[in-house]
């Protein structure tokens, strides 16, 4: 080496490396163990199969979550009228929708769905990851597209003119979303989802839960949008008589209907006509209107068919308004072709969005002083009755002309209203075979059906006893819930808590709110007599009830509409409390979330509301 080069062999030594090396090693096993190489090599590539369906499926459940998060921000744009962030949200939406069919329409996924286990589950991915696509595809272009048309003004009056023709262009993408939907719930609802693992099928079955909420919503709209113009008269002038329903003197369907205002509907333009007390047409006549059932009779008496305030002792609000209907058309006359009912709290939620209204004659109303000042106020001020009816009459009259003048924030005011449903404070009936098909079945319908649904509905409804318009002082709070599923069945338990939040000076309150001097007087002045309806589900039954804690040994069950029904009657003295206690039984293949239904009281908020199924794993 006196050249200072390297020989042969050094030179390959030093160009030699790791990745050479192992080439060497690979080919001299290959000569020595060829099978040891094969199985190697297949490891290899099972390796990056399962690596490629490891990625598949992050990938896939990366794009659910995008299509999720891309809908709850298309439906915030949606709210605040937004239409350029609510397309935005749907083109994020519709590119992870079409990549995760994508990705679970593949040769990988076929594989997944065939495996023992967790075949299920892949399949129940697949179908939710096409119906998203195809939600995005035919569902949200048109509710996108109408963005720019439908917002709060879309239903806001202007001087006293509903803008229909606004509401009658919502028609077309409400009827084509609702048919996306609709087909979307089809296809998740042919899925057995109880084979899938906990987490998969809690996350299918909320998915199910929304595509048919959506649906729902979908379908009220396309409702309203066809509803609405023939109800303002687009075609002939119509007729509501717009029923105020007094909570201080509670009824089942919510209060005592006192104050009554005609409607005139033409050409999306509504005026009060007419007004008049619920007193004076019960003037005109105490004849019997319609033909009463035998369970009406037994349960409430004649007086529900002969007293016009006590029309609403029912808890269906469908023949309370063909009660009220056919005594308006006998004592009155003229054609109703439908009915609203509304209490001082729905009012109260409008007038947040009216802001103040002046009264003629009288104090401005606001939303924190129309319930005291229409069901307590009054009566303290005098016991004159004229002056109630008179009070009652214009208070109703103002707001509904500032709501008619577009007054305010409509999307407020619209809040209000859709809450006053909810709690069940708002109410509608009508006479018109159209425009009852629209809302049967509806919750502005406030049926009292004897058909059984998937849903369990359990009802508690409050009735004056009094009479007095005690009801204003007091404070109930009700609950519920599924404790077992029995085969198709469920086992529900509840309760409802009173108080009587009566002032220290209760004894010293006027008659007209005590009561005192009435001829029918059963309570002494300042304490409340109230008569409690419980009632089961459909096909149903109450099988057990407890009184302040006190098991009720024999509890007389009757029936209405298909429904067991327990009579309870609480008397109380002010500050007192008292409490019931139930538990009750569906009728078969009820296996849905529980509906409870409570007569909305003198105060904000309401017990209505849903609670799950015990028959569903969540």
């Amino acid at each position: 080496m006196t050249d200072g080069s390297l020989d042969a062999p050094v030179r390959r030594r030093r160009r030699s490396t790791p990745a050479s090396r192992f080439v060497r090693r690979l080919r001299q096993l290959r000569r020595e163990r060829p099978r040891l190489v094969v199985l190697a090599g297949l490891g290899v590539v099972a390796l990056l199969a399962v690596l490629w369906t490891v990625w598949t499926v992050w990938a896939t459940n990366r794009d659910l979550a995008q299509v999720r998060d891309s809908a709850t921000i298309m439906r915030a744009a949606l709210v605040r009228a937004d239409a350029d962030g609510a397309r935005a949200a749907m083109a994020d939406y519709r590119e992870a929708a079409e990549s995760a069919r994508d990705h679970t329409s593949g040769p990988t996924w076929a594989v997944l769905e065939a495996l023992p286990v967790f075949g299920d589950d892949a399949e129940g991915v697949a179908t939710v990851a096409e119906v998203l696509d195809d939600i995005g595809t035919d569902g949200l272009g048109p509710i996108a597209d109408a963005a720019d048309l439908v917002t709060a003004e879309t239903f806001q009056p202007d001087d006293g003119r509903f803008p229909v023709e606004q509401i009658t262009a919502m028609q077309e993408p409400a009827r084509h979303s609702e048919q996306a939907f609709d087909d979307a719930a089809t296809t998740l609802a042919k899925v057995d989802s109880s084979h899938f693992v906990g987490p998969v099928r809690n996350q299918f079955d909320r998915l199910r839960t929304l595509v048919d909420d959506a649906r729902g919503t979908l379908g009220s709209t396309y409702r309203a949008a066809r509803m609405i113009p023939r109800m303002m008269g687009t075609d002939r002038p119509r007729y509501y008589l717009m029923v105020l329903q007094n909570n201080a003197e509670l009824r089942s369907g919510g209060g005592l209907p006192g104050a009554l205002s005609l409607v005139r509907m033409k050409d999306g333009r509504v005026d009060i006509v007419e007004q008049m007390d619920m007193s004076e047409l019960a003037k005109t006549s105490r004849a019997p209107v319609v033909t009463l059932t035998d369970e009406e009779d037994r349960i409430f008496g004649r007086i529900l068919n002969l007293a016009a305030v006590d029309a609403t002792l029912t808890p269906d609000f469908q023949r309370s308004a063909e009660i009220i209907r056919k005594r308006w058309e006998r004592g009155v006359g003229g054609r109703l072709d439908g009915m609203f009912f509304v209490d001082p709290v729905a009012v109260s939620y409008l007038l947040r969005g009216t802001g103040p209204v002046a009264v003629p004659g009288y104090r401005p109303v606001n939303s924190g002083n129309v319930v005291w000042g229409v069901e307590n106020e009054i009566y303290r001020l005098t016991n004159d009755r004229e002056i109630h009816s008179d009070y009652q009459q214009a208070v109703a009259k103002a707001v509904f002309n500032a709501f008619a003048a577009g007054r305010g924030d409509s999307a407020e005011s619209i809040r209000g209203l859709v809450t006053g449903v909810m709690e069940g404070r708002i109410r509608m009936a009508s006479f018109e075979a159209d425009n009852e098909a629209e809302i049967a079945g509806t919750m502005i319908a406030g049926e009292f059906s004897d058909k059984a649904s998937k849903d369990p509905g359990v009802g508690i409804f409050i009735n004056d006893g009094g009479p007095t318009k005690m009801q204003y002082y007091l404070k109930y709070d009700a609950r519920v819930v599924s404790r077992s599923c029995v085969g198709d069945r469920q086992v529900i338990s509840g309760a409802i808590d009173f108080h009587s939040d009566t002032p220290p000076d209760a004894r010293a309150l006027p008659p007209s709110i005590t009561g005192e001097g009435y001829r029918h007087q059963r309570v002494e002045p300042g304490d409340q007599l109230l008569v409690i309806y419980v009632t089961s589900p459909v096909d149903g039954d109450v099988t057990e009830l407890s009184i302040d804690g006190q098991r009720v040994a024999h509890p007389v069950v009757e029936r209405l509409a298909g429904r067991g029904l327990v009579r309870i009657g609480l008397e109380f003295q002010p500050q007192e409390r008292h409490s019931v206690e139930f538990v009750m039984s569906s009728g078969p293949e009820q296996t849905g979330d529980v509906r409870l239904s409570v007569t909305p009281g003198a105060f904000p908020s309401s017990s209505n509301g849903t609670v799950p199924s015990s028959c569903t794993v969540r």
